[in-house]
């Protein structure tokens, strides 16, 4: 689908974040420094204003090759004909030279790094229609460093499994250029892995897939894995923790001073006599087995849900309310607002009925789109951009980059297994190793259409990554947005 380019968005009231430190801690960085998408007409951080994008928040295709508002590039590197980017032509690597003086570029599709010590402002998210980031440059005890902008591999190589001499491929079809594998390819592809190794999670990342192994009692002798998979090039993880723990990109600051690292634990019930997503919520004291926790634990609220029986639900983060199912709001001296009475362990998913005191409104989610509906995993395009607001972070946009499929454990002689499907998305915005945690729970919106769809609930990331699972099991269940 296409965007006007002259789109405008007039959304319901939304409100300014009452602790604007955690609205504005991107902006603690020229290199995480996005504009805010909100107009604010002579308002105060305690009102309800009216809200709206400015011009045109994104053109062109939905995907890869949509445009940013502020991508000033007058050509685009994504070539819609054949489905891929291309390199930019001599005169349009002269704009870029001059449009980013004193600054290394690098591309390493799907996204373009420029090295510099003067970003833009506004930042862009992207330029010519793709991703970019801006880093600074790497100071060593020699100076600048003369490495890539950007390590073209995702991860790095730990061990000697791969069979570099043999060029033969498992796979019977080769998967297309940043397009999702079809449930029959995964199926596919899940069979020949298992067939060859114990995958646990299988990261498809054009033009990489990442295999994590299980950790158990197989052992993979030197080139004994191939190095082809559906015609991408296959990288295997056989370590404890997750492949993505380690991933970040060559240069890109993650650390902010400690006074930044603080949540918005404003009391919203107070000050509207109403919640809405993004806010903070709490774990209580008292554990499920009436035994006292030594510490209450805080996330971001996610969406009211509704079943076709009527029922209406607060969904939360699952592994942050793991020892009680009761929930308050900020903090857990603050209102006790409802009870977990349904949990999609699977998909890190807790459902809360609320107290009937409590009102809550999926119509304002600060810097955010309004969500509206729930996507299944096969809705999302690789490319297009969201939106989530933590409690701790406030906006960041991800963009989905790519899909990991989990795989439980096979027992002997079973021909098929099902597996999860998870969402993959690449960060820009403030998300250090503290800041997440209050994330968790938060809502992913699309950014780049007006229809508000939800592509899954924040549950891992590390600055540079994000993850979800695929939202599936809940449409099955007849549950829909309110």
């Amino acid at each position: 689908m296409d965007l006007s380019p002259t789109q405008t968005l007039l959304d319901t009231p939304k409100r300014l974040r009452l602790i604007p430190e955690v609205a504005v801690s991107r902006k603690l960085s020229a290199y995480t420094n996005y504009p805010s998408p909100l107009i604010v007409p002579h308002g105060h951080p305690t009102e309800t204003v009216n809200y709206s994008i400015t011009g045109k928040a994104w053109t062109g295709p939905k995907g890869f090759g949509a445009k940013h508002e502020y991508d000033d590039a007058p050509f685009h590197l994504w070539d819609s004909a054949i489905n891929d980017f291309r390199l930019p032509k001599p005169e349009e690597r002269a704009w870029l030279s001059t449009r980013f003086p004193d600054s290394r570029i690098a591309f390493r599709w799907p996204t373009i790094s420029i090295e510099t010590t003067t970003p833009p402002t506004p930042l862009p998210l992207t330029i010519a229609g793709v991703a970019v980031r801006f880093v600074p440059p790497v100071e060593t005890e020699h100076g600048v460093s003369p490495g890539p902008v950007q390590d073209n591999m995702p991860i790095k190589i730990t061990n000697n499994y791969l069979n570099m001499r043999s060029s033969i491929d498992p796979l019977p079809f080769k998967l297309t250029k940043w397009k999702k594998p079809t449930a029959q390819q995964k199926r596919v592809i899940i069979d020949v892995l298992s067939g060859i190794c114990n995958p646990h999670f299988i990261h498809i990342l054009c033009p990489y897939i990442i295999v994590e192994l299980y950790q158990d009692d197989r052992r993979y002798g030197p080139g004994s894995l191939p190095r082809r998979i559906g015609g991408y090039s296959a990288v295997y993880h056989h370590q404890a923790t997750s492949v993505f723990e380690g991933i970040t990109l060559h240069g890109v600051p993650r650390h902010i001073p400690p006074s930044a690292n603080r949540q918005d634990t404003s009391d919203y019930l107070q000050a509207y006599h109403v919640l809405t997503p993004g806010v903070r919520v709490s774990s209580g004291r008292i554990t499920n087995v009436g035994q006292w926790a030594n510490v209450a634990v805080g996330t971001t609220a996610g969406i009211l849900l509704r079943n076709n029986h009527g029922q209406q639900r607060l969904t939360v983060a699952h592994h942050r309310f793991l020892n009680g199912d009761d929930i308050y709001h900020p903090t857990d001296s603050g209102t006790h607002i409802g009870i977990i009475d349904e949990r999609f362990e699977h998909l890190d998913v807790a459902l809360a009925k609320l107290n009937p005191s409590i009102d809550f409104d999926n119509s304002t989610y600060f810097e955010s789109k309004r969500p509206r509906r729930l996507l299944r995993g096969s809705e999302i395009e690789l490319g297009a951009w969201f939106t989530v607001d933590g409690m701790s972070t406030g906006m960041v946009s991800l963009r989905a980059i790519g899909i990991t499929m989990e795989v439980p454990p096979r027992p002997a002689r079973m021909t098929e297994i099902e597996w999860s499907d998870w969402n993959l998305f690449d960060g820009y915005g403030q998300i250090n190793t503290v800041l997440r945690d209050g994330i968790c729970g938060a809502a992913i919106v699309e950014d780049d259409t007006d229809n508000g769809g939800v592509a899954g609930f924040f549950q891992k990331g590390n600055g540079e990554w994000a993850s979800s699972p695929c939202l599936d099991a809940l449409i099955d269940r007849s549950w829909s947005v309110v």
